[in-house]
């Protein structure tokens, strides 16, 4: 379940813990840039504390004949997995990276695919009081700590409590990513590729798309030359 926590919560909890509820020279404009500098910096350890369970998007892509390159969504950050639709049925293959050093052994798409990519999106910045972010398990709890403390540290003040409290806050998240299941998703497995051919005869033949890769702002899709993915 979703901890939606508003912009607007974050500075009233902002400007309580700084004591500077009726201090005119915060305004709301900093308070806002504040919030989303370190929204992002939750937006990313809550990203990299385990499977991407939290923050997810799904994107689409059908690939052309002759296309290699795909561009990316304007918000990717990371991405998780890439699954191919081989069929009008709905069944999906996991698509994995392309080893390292063998491009020679691949060539564009010959036919059009459609693809399933999840991913990780960025963080998207606060624009008003009513904008959220998923705080998970009150960690958003942290964005206004440390909000709070640049605050009192603009003005001279002792910012040892709200220190106290991102101590705190921030070893909770470490401890969480901790107790996460973080095995690796990006090693290419033989016995998997075995499998595939053994169980889908099928691919044994160039008749889909084998691998991935990506560069800059693109995915990159490929069909082996030799049949076997």
């Amino acid at each position: 379940m979703a901890d939606e926590v508003k912009l607007g919560a974050l500075k009233t909890a902002a400007r309580q813990l700084s004591d500077t509820e009726n201090d005119s020279n915060i305004s709301e404009a900093e308070l806002t840039s504040l919030a989303n500098r370190h929204a992002s910096d939750l937006h990313d350890r809550i990203a990299d504390a385990g499977p991407a369970d939290h923050i997810a998007s799904t994107t689409q892509i059908t690939t052309s004949s002759g296309i290699i390159p795909y561009a990316l969504p304007a918000n990717f950050r990371n991405l998780n997995e890439v699954y191919v639709r081989e069929n009008s049925s709905g069944q999906v293959r996991r698509l994995l990276p392309m080893p390292e050093g063998t491009r020679a052994n691949y060539k564009a798409p010959t036919a059009a695919y459609t693809l399933d990519v999840e991913y990780t999106p960025t963080f998207t910045p606060f624009e008003d009081d009513d904008s959220t972010i998923d705080g998970v398990s009150g960690w958003a709890e942290l964005i206004a700590n440390l909000m709070a403390r640049d605050i009192m540290v603009k003005r001279e003040s002792d910012p040892s409590v709200v220190l106290n409290n991102i101590a705190r806050l921030e070893a909770r998240i470490a401890q969480h990513s901790r107790g996460r299941d973080r095995s690796p998703k990006r090693i290419t497995d033989l016995d998997e590729v075995n499998a595939w051919t053994a169980n889908y005869p099928d691919w044994t033949v160039a008749v889909g798309l084998s691998c991935y890769r990506l560069r800059a702002s693109n995915i990159e899709l490929y069909e082996s030359l030799s049949g076997i993915p």
